[in-house]
C-alpha cells in the first residue's frame, strides 16, 4: 500500500511555504513506526510545485490513499486541488486535515470531493484510517475523530482525547525534507533555519486565535520533555541546521519549564546554533532571559496586539500593557532581540454587545509600537488586520453581527478583514501603510533580513505603495 502525503501546490497561489508541513512529517514518522515492518511507503509531496506537477507527481507514486493538510487561508487553492485531484483519479480516496478541516469539517465536506477530514490531532486517526484502508483495521465509523459523508450528510465520528505524553510520539519523518528548498522565517541569525514542535496548544482562548486542532479536547496545553526536545534538536542539528524556531504559542507558559528546556539544549555545546520563539509578556523573568542568552536565543516573539489596554481586556489576553514594557526591558537587558505582533481593528463583544477599535484606537496603538521601537525596548513588529478565521472568537462574533465582507470568505491581514461600522477601506489602508513604513523602516536599521524572501518583500511595498502587487 502507497500513502501520498501533500500540501497545496504553492506555485499555483502563493502562500507563505518557509517550512516543511510539521504536521505531515509527525503523521509519517507515527505511521512509520505503526507498520514497521510492513510493505507500506509513505511519501511526502512538498509544496513547491504547480498544480500540473502536483497531479504529475501524484501519478507517478499512484497513491492508494492521498491526503492533503491544509490551514484556512489556504482552503480556496486546498479545495481547487482537491476538485482536480478527484477530477483526475476519481476512485482514490481524499483525506484531509490540519487548522481549516478541524474548525470547518461540515462545510468541507459540502464543498468539496474529500472523502475523510480528520478533526483534531492527527497521528493516531491517521494510522487508524490507513489500516482501514489497507483491510486491517475499523469500519470508518468505530475510528474517533473523523467526519464524512453517511447517507449524503456530514458526520462526525467520537472526539479522539489527545495523546496524553508528547514524548510518545514518534520524531517527525525528517530524512524526507531537503532543507535547500526552504527560506526559513525572513528574521534569522543563521542558515539553514527549521522548526520543531516542543508543546502542543495554550490555556488560554483570544478573541482572535484560531487553534481548533488542539482545543478539541482538553487538556489545551501540553509540553514535550526538556530531553527529548534536546535530543531533537541534536538530530537537526547533525543533518546541517543553524538556527531553530522553538514553535510554541508561548515558550514560557510558565517560569520553570523553558528554564529546564533551555538548560537541557546548553548541555549539547552547539555555540554555532540560534533560536527564536514566542513568549508572554507576563512570565517572564531575569531567570528566564539568562537561561535562553545561554541558550544561544537571539530574539524572542512578544503578542502585543494592540497599544489599548481596554482592547487587550477584551480580546481576553490576560496581559498588561506595563508587562509587555517591563518583559521587553528584561530581554534587552540581556542582549535579545524582541519582535511585537500588532494587530489593527480588532473587534470583540464586551457585555453582550458588539466592541471594535476605531481608526483613532489604531493610530494610539500606532503611537505605543512607535514608542517601543524608538526606546529599542523592541526590534521588529508586525503589522496585521485583525483577522477572523474558523474556530475564533472573533469568527462567531463577525458571523453575528453581519461584519464578513462575503459570506464564507477567509480574509487577508493586509487588507480590510471585516465591515466595521464607521469603519472605512481607505481607514483601513491609511493605518496599514503607516504601520507598513515604520515597521520595515525599523526592520532595516536592526538587520537579520533575509533578502530571498520575495514575496515578503513585494507585500510590504504593495502596501506601502498603495498597490495591489498579489493580483
Amino acid at each position: 500500500m502507497k500513502v501520498l502525503l501533500a500540501d497545496p501546490p504553492q506555485r499555483e497561489r502563493e502562500y507563505d511555504n518557509a517550512y516543511p508541513n510539521l504536521g505531515i512529517l509527525y503523521l509519517i514518522g507515527s505511521a512509520r513506526q505503526a507498520f514497521a515492518g510492513s510493505e507500506m511507503t509513505f511519501e511526502y509531496l512538498e509544496s513547491q510545485y504547480d498544480l500540473p506537477d502536483h497531479l504529475e507527481a501524484i501519478e507517478r507514486v499512484r497513491p492508494d490513499l492521498y491526503g492533503l493538510s491544509y490551514a484556512s487561508f489556504t482552503s480556496p487553492l486546498a479545495h481547487r486541488t482537491i476538485a482536480a485531484v478527484r477530477e483526475r483519479f476519481p476512485g482514490m480516496p481524499i483525506l484531509v486535515g490540519g487548522a481549516h478541516p478541524t474548525a470547518a469539517w461540515e462545510s468541507v465536506l459540502r464543498e468539496t470531493a474529500a472523502d475523510i477530514c480528520v478533526v483534531g490531532e492527527g497521528e493516531a486517526a491517521f494510522c487508524d484510517v490507513v489500516a482501514h484502508y489497507a483491510g486491517c483495521g475499523k469500519p470508518l465509523d468505530e475510528i474517533p475523530g473523523l467526519a464524512f459523508r453517511r447517507d449524503g450528510a456530514p458526520f462526525r465520528t467520537a472526539k479522539r482525547p489527545p495523546i496524553p505524553n508528547l514524548d510518545s510520539i514518534p520524531v517527525p519523518a525528517w530524512d524526507l525534507v531537503d532543507f535547500a528548498k526552504y527560506k526559513g522565517m525572513h528574521l534569522k541569525c543563521a542558515d539553514p533555519q527549521t522548526y520543531i514542535a516542543v508543546s502542543r496548544g495554550c490555556p488560554f482562548d483570544c478573541w482572535f486565535c484560531s487553534n481548533p486542532i488542539w482545543r478539541e479536547s482538553k487538556p489545551w496545553v501540553r509540553l514535550r520533555g526538556p530531553r527529548s526536545i534536546a535530543q531533537e534538536v541534536e538530530q537537526l542539528y547533525r543533518r546541517g541546521i543553524r538556527e531553530l524556531c522553538l514553535s510554541a504559542d508561548e515558550f514560557n507558559v510558565n517560569c520553570e519549564w523553558p528554564v529546564a528546556v533551555a538548560r537541557a539544549i546548553q548541555e549539547l555545546g552547539h555555540k554555532d546554533l540560534y533560536f527564536q520563539c514566542n513568549v508572554r509578556a507576563d512570565e517572564v523573568t531575569d531567570e528566564v532571559a539568562r537561561e535562553f542568552k545561554n541558550m544561544n536565543v537571539w530574539m524572542v516573539k512578544i503578542g502585543v496586539e494592540s497599544g489599548n489596554q481596554r482592547t487587550i481586556d477584551g480580546l481576553k489576553k490576560h496581559i498588561r500593557l506595563d508587562q509587555v514594557i517591563e518583559a521587553c526591558r528584561i530581554f534587552q537587558a540581556h542582549g535579545i532581540g524582541v519582535f511585537g505582533f500588532f494587530m489593527l481593528y480588532h473587534a470583540w463583544e464586551e457585555n453582550g454587545e458588539l466592541a471594535f477599535e476605531t481608526p483613532a484606537d489604531v493610530d494610539n496603538t500606532l503611537r505605543f509600537g512607535r514608542r517601543l521601537l524608538s526606546e529599542r525596548l523592541i526590534n521588529y513588529m508586525s503589522w496585521q488586520v485583525a483577522t477572523p478565521y474558523p474556530g475564533s472568537r472573533l469568527w462567531h462574533t463577525a458571523s453575528k453581527y453581519g461584519l464578513l465582507l462575503e459570506s464564507g470568505r477567509i480574509g487577508d491581514v493586509r487588507e480590510r478583514a471585516m465591515s466595521l461600522p464607521g469603519v472605512s477601506e481607505k481607514d483601513v489602508r491609511r493605518s496599514l501603510r503607516k504601520g507598513y513604513i515604520l515597521k520595515t523602516w525599523y526592520a532595516l536599521k536592526s538587520g537579520h533580513i533575509g533578502w530571498s524572501h520575495v514575496t515578503r518583500v513585494r507585500q510590504s511595498l504593495a502596501v506601502i505603495l498603495g498597490q495591489d502587487w498579489m493580483k
